[in-house]
């Protein structure tokens, strides 16, 4: 800005920004530590108990959850992607680490290179990684049932002749996945992919490839069957403290033989941009959804779908403000959002909202918002996606 020929200088404006930004997730990794206390008493030794930590760790934070899953006596640490296992092992992280999903060539080299394992889930992934001219730990995931990834049966004998031809390529474990043991508690067809397991590992340790670890639970699994952990029990949506669904929880009751403490880590939270009154009769957002019945008090929060927060939460969702629930009112917008405060006394700019998690007396779980969303609790934890900074 000039003024007579001269440039002046705006006074530097103080602002008191301790309080935090607009958006913020918190984590509590005491919560993290602690659920895996609880999860490894289910896991006796010698099996191992892997924390998955995928997916930005369940929208946790990838380096914050790690450490603190190891800290709570995880052994290992799974992983989706070989660019996670790069975060940790470039991070100071020496634990072992195995990536669950798909691997290029270049990245089966790598692998090697940093001491991750692998796991091979098809024919051609197992050319790749025979490429490798170094030592390279793998595992050799099977199909049972959930026709996703790995190999079939008719497909082992090959498998065993990409193997005796690579010495390099280190079998050390066998894994799979079940299709359907949260959605239910009849586990019939669980039972049906356990069997089937059962015969690859007999095949391949009859063809002298063993030993090797063998593992195949995911958190419903760990949780109901303690007499199926293998040697690696993988446990990823319990850790964060969440049930795998209402039928898991179900079933874990029926036992009845122990109790089991999860608490949920993760709190998503805004604070209110705007308070504006909106006389009766008059509509709020995008397409006039949502009229005034009465004079009301409306809240403007700095969160929309670009943020993750869903667009079809509106009219349906609650947030808590000052430990009250607060209806979503009008269209989710791409960065905003309203509320409905008018009952919820001394409501200002600059107030904390919680989105997910608890206020007060209240709570918001992610199987409130996947009931409103029509999903599962698993998406509603990574919707903030990975760029938000976890306090």
């Amino acid at each position: 800005m000039k003024q007579d020929g001269q440039t002046k200088r705006l006074p530097r404006p103080t602002v008191d920004d301790s309080d935090g930004s607009w958006l913020k997730i918190e984590v509590d990794t005491s919560a993290l530590t602690h659920n895996i206390q609880e999860l490894r008493r289910l896991v006796s030794p010698p099996t191992r108990l892997m924390a998955v930590v995928k997916a930005n760790a369940y929208g946790h934070g990838l380096l914050l959850a790690s450490r603190a899953f190891l800290a709570g006596g995880a052994d290992l640490l799974g992983v989706h992607s070989f660019s996670e296992a790069l975060m940790l092992r470039q991070d100071g992280f020496d634990c072992p680490v195995i990536v669950l999903g798909p691997v290029n060539r270049q990245e089966a080299v790598l692998a090697s290179q940093y001491e991750v394992e692998i796991t091979v889930s098809s024919l051609a992934a197992l050319g790749w990684a025979a490429q490798c001219d170094h030592d390279l730990r793998i595992h050799l995931k099977v199909e049972t049932g959930v026709n996703r990834q790995g190999v079939t049966e008719r497909e082992i004998p090959e498998v065993l002749d990409v193997l005796n031809s690579n010495p390099q390529l280190k079998l050390v474990g066998v894994s799979s996945h079940f299709a359907d043991i949260e959605d239910t508690t009849n586990h019939d067809f669980a039972r049906v992919q356990m069997n089937r397991f059962e015969n690859y590992h007999g095949l391949l340790e009859e063809a002298g490839t063993g030993p090797f670890e063998t593992h195949m639970t995911c958190s419903a699994a760990t949780l109901l069957w303690p007499s199926v952990h293998g040697s690696l029990a993988r446990v990823g949506i319990s850790a964060y403290g969440i049930w795998p669904s209402r039928e898991t929880l179900v079933s874990f009751r029926e036992v009845g033989d122990v109790e089991l403490d999860l608490r949920p880590a993760l709190t998503w939270k805004c604070k209110i941009s705007q308070v504006r009154e909106v006389p009766a009769g008059e509509t709020v957002g995008y397409g006039r959804t949502w009229k005034a019945m009465t004079n009301s008090t409306i809240a403007v929060l700095p969160v929309g779908y670009s943020d993750g927060w869903p667009r079809s939460l509106g009219g349906r969702g609650h947030v808590l403000i000052g430990g009250y629930r607060a209806p979503l009112v009008g269209r989710i917008c791409m960065n905003l959002c309203m509320v409905d405060v008018t009952c919820i006394p001394n409501v200002a700019a600059g107030d904390e909202v919680v989105l997910l998690g608890r206020q007060g007396d209240e709570v918001i779980t992610p199987e409130n918002l996947a009931g409103h969303l029509g999903t599962i609790a698993y998406e509603v934890l990574t919707l903030p996606g990975e760029t938000w900074t976890r306090d």
